[in-house]
């Protein structure tokens, strides 16, 4: 038998994201890049508590915007 792996995009909140970028960009900040860009969420997910359900960003998309930010976040932090 086989083996066939369909390539699969994990969606991220933003507060996922933050957590898992190195170096670290804040919730706070990721949204702000994200309204700049315009980005519209792939998707939303509940958070099993009262109000709205937070929204979801592909990661692939979200991974390259702060590979496209390394140089400048890299910079920043050597010069403070």
């Amino acid at each position: 038998m086989r083996w066939h792996h369909d390539p699969v995009d994990v969606a991220l909140t933003l507060a996922e994201a933050a957590q898992v970028l190195e170096p670290p960009l804040t919730e706070r900040q990721l949204r702000a890049l994200v309204r700049v860009l315009r980005w519209e969420p792939c998707g939303t997910r509940q958070t099993g508590r009262r109000g709205h359900p937070r929204a979801t960003y592909p990661a692939s998309d979200i991974f390259g915007l702060h590979a496209a930010l390394m140089p400048f976040l890299r910079t920043t932090k050597q010069n403070a």
